[in-house]
């Protein structure tokens, strides 16, 4: 059964798992493999540590099958507020997709962007090469924004895309 709870410190090492190996069954030819194989994990538990470690930090929620972690979902509504409410990341396992675990993520994320800035779109960045992010999110009715190339983590440049939700409460009701 899923269950969606808020993410701490405590959940730094399972968040920091998660996201590297998203990455490395997403990413594999837009990351480079020696990165994604050999750097990407020490780097994302450095950055969720830091994170985790700051005077405010960030919204995240974790989502656990059968009281495992197998995704989780982060806002930073003050990355850019003149774009609206920053999706940082969502990632669910490879091999858990297609549970509705992504989907719950994401409404999770458009409630909580309607609480603090509500009449504020929701978006997020992905890479355009992403194909099966990029079907979910325009499946889920996000608009493509902007393109543009991007300085990725691992000192490589990336064409991304801001995918936008204008109303996130279509999110939250399954009207998307």
């Amino acid at each position: 059964m899923l269950a969606l709870r808020p993410a701490d410190a405590e959940d730094t090492p399972a968040i920091a798992a998660l996201h590297a190996a998203s990455w490395r069954a997403s990413y594999r030819g837009i990351l480079p493999d020696d990165y994604l194989d050999q750097r990407a994990a020490d780097e994302r538990l450095a950055l969720w540590r830091g994170r985790f470690e700051a005077p405010s930090p960030p919204w995240v929620r974790l989502a656990c099958w059968d009281g495992e972690p197998v995704g989780f979902v982060c806002l930073q509504p003050e990355v850019a507020p003149e774009l609206g409410v920053y999706l940082d990341n969502l990632h669910v396992l490879p091999g858990q997709q297609g549970r509705g675990i992504g989907r719950a993520l994401m409404a999770a994320a458009a409630a909580e962007a309607s609480r603090i800035a509500p009449g504020r779109p929701l978006y997020l960045w992905v890479y355009e090469r992403n194909a099966d992010a990029c079907a979910v999110y325009g499946k889920l009715g996000g608009e493509v924004m902007e393109r543009r190339e991007v300085d990725t983590p691992a000192g490589t440049r990336a064409a991304a895309l801001r995918y936008s939700w204008a109303d996130p409460a279509r999110l939250i009701a399954g009207k998307a």
